[in-house]
């Protein structure tokens, strides 16, 4: 097995996701990549969301921010340059969430945080949210990549997310900024340490010396211009309405859909889900059919269901009740 270490001194997130997406793409089948980047005032949303209903975009805009959106699943998150951000990237067995996930959180423990993993997606330091987490897939290259919170603008979070009121219940808390903790709120820490100590226990793990890489040579920065552009941000522009809205156990669900004499001509299930590609099935499957909740419920039951559909066909059933 083969390590690399990539360090971006870039602070533009189009550049830094499509570099990301990039060493995905070519990774060796006998190789992990580590890479580390950070992104300056940014909003980075999940690959499913609805960018204008998860975000207080004009006035991000307006403050000089900018938007992203990433290739993984789950919700929006603030990132400025208190915010590190890191990724793994890697073929078929040589991927491991779990073992990543506790190399993050021994990296913490190793700079003196009392940190341990919370379930797949999050990283506590004494109950405290300090990293959270997300994944995508292309083919069998797998990537795993995250925040670390050590000295992140909190009062931006509440002034450019937008979150679902549902989905603070569900979570039992006033808000996203309630939830989370700098590091530097615990013990004071900074970025290059933090950068320093990541690398050496990332080598330490996989018993594999490494150097920090140059990036690739043969990057196309044409990458750039398919993260940045208004489409993969915002969506094609349509004349959808929300049809159906509700919070589940695996994250928000907004149903949105064009309708033409009674038939459904097109339809979108926007959601921060962790999951990215569950929904593409039912948006295909309602296409030609009347947008009623008894339609909906006869087409959601003939198609091979697990919890997530499971829990629309109950929403459904018992909507209005």
């Amino acid at each position: 097995m083969k390590l690399e270490l990539y360090l971006s001194n870039n602070t533009n997130p189009h550049y830094n996701l499509s570099l990301e997406q990039y060493l995905l793409e070519t990774c060796p089948l006998d190789t992990v990549r580590f890479y580390l980047w950070q992104n300056e005032h940014t909003v980075v949303i999940g690959k499913n969301q609805h960018a204008l209903s998860e975000v207080h975009y004009d006035k991000l805009i307006s403050d000089k921010g900018t938007l992203a959106r990433r290739t993984s699943g789950g919700g929006a998150v603030y990132h400025d340059l208190g915010n590190l951000n890191f990724s793994f990237i890697a073929y078929g067995s040589l991927f491991n969430i779990p073992k990543q996930m506790e190399m993050m959180a021994e990296t913490l423990r190793n700079l003196g945080y009392n940190a341990k993993v919370n379930g797949r997606n999050d990283i506590e330091v004494d109950g405290a949210k300090v990293s959270g987490n997300a994944f995508a897939h292309l083919k069998n290259q797998h990537l795993h990549h995250g925040t670390l919170l050590v000295n992140v603008d909190k009062p931006s979070l509440g002034k450019y997310l937008n979150v679902n009121p549902k989905k603070l219940q569900r979570k039992n808390v006033e808000s996203v900024v309630s939830r989370i903790a700098n590091l530097n709120e615990i013990k004071p820490i900074t970025i290059q340490e933090l950068i320093n100590t990541l690398f050496k226990t990332v080598q330490d793990y996989y018993q594999s010396h490494s150097h920090i890489y140059p990036i690739p040579f043969d990057f196309d920065e044409s990458k750039v211009k398919e993260f940045s552009s208004e489409e993969w941000l915002l969506g094609k522009q349509t004349n959808e309405k929300v049809v159906f809205e509700e919070c589940f156990d695996y994250g928000c669900i907004k149903w949105m859909m064009e309708i033409e004499e009674g038939k459904i001509v097109s339809n979108h299930i926007y959601t921060d889900s962790m999951d990215t590609d569950w929904c593409k099935n039912i948006e295909k499957a309602v296409i030609g059919h009347a947008a009623t909740e008894l339609e909906l419920l006869k087409v959601l039951n003939t198609l091979d269901t697990d919890e997530k559909i499971d829990a629309i066909i109950h929403a459904l059933s018992h909507k209005g009740n």
